[in-house]
């Protein structure tokens, strides 16, 4: 794992250094950003057998996104076009509830708590779009590796043999792999060389599927959609 992310590195800032080196004039910029994440609720239903139901609820909470970005603008090929390597590091808490029924052994159930986390290195290409006035929209997107982090901890409550009991489960799980982002915003220059912006991201990374808490045959599908609302501070480096 630790081989292809370094080649993937190696490989995003090969073609940077080289697209720069050919568009030196273009100049390259500096672009740090943060926003609020968000991301959809999770609903599922597992039927086990004729005899024995579950299901769960989540609830992800607003979030926070945090990046940068190193780029070069490619006017030499098409004015506006410009294309960089970001880093980004997004984090949402989780809540809920889960149940298990079954006529054997009675409900269980019980809340959720955690946290869902992922890291990510993506390849952009931008285009600004001149509209003849000091704002700028740009519209783009990207693709590239990142790694998902759902840790947290379920409660489990059953009803069996005529009494409650409590206990808690945790889990801690990762997957890695493609993911891509499409966007767009506006900047405005707010001093030469230095521009303020505001933008919307929709990202995709790799998703989860794991029985961190219902058991062996039910699978828990933690999606990965994410929809961000961001402000961005963007230096031209000559």
């Amino acid at each position: 794992m630790l081989n292809k992310r370094t080649l993937l590195a190696s490989s995003a800032l090969a073609v940077l250094a080289s697209v720069g080196s050919a568009q030196a004039d273009g100049g390259f910029y500096i672009s740090v950003h943060g926003a609020a994440n968000f991301q959809p609720q999770n609903d599922a239903n597992f039927t086990i057998s004729c005899c024995q139901l579950t299901s769960h609820h989540l609830d992800s909470h607003v979030g926070f996104l945090l990046g940068a970005e190193v780029g070069v603008h490619l006017d030499n090929w098409l004015h506006g076009l410009r294309a960089g390597i970001e880093s980004d590091y997004r984090r949402n808490k989780i809540g809920g509830r889960w149940l298990a029924s079954s006529i054997s052994e009675g409900p269980t159930s019980g809340r959720i708590d955690g946290h869902q986390s992922t890291f990510s290195v993506l390849a952009n290409v931008w285009y600004d779009i001149d509209v003849g006035q000091k704002w700028v929209p740009y519209v783009g997107g990207g693709a590239g590796w990142g790694r998902t982090k759902v840790s947290g901890g379920a409660q489990v409550t059953s009803t069996s043999g005529g009494g409650n009991t409590s206990v808690a489960t945790t889990w801690a799980v990762e997957e890695s792999g493609f993911a891509y982002q499409l966007g767009a915003g506006i900047n405005y220059p707010i001093q030469p060389g230095v521009n303020l912006g505001l933008g919307y991201r929709f990202f995709k990374g790799p998703e989860i599927k794991n029985n961190v808490f219902l058991g062996k045959n039910d699978i828990i599908n933690f999606q990965n959609e994410n929809h961000s609302v961001l402000i961005n501070l963007t230096v031209d480096v000559n």
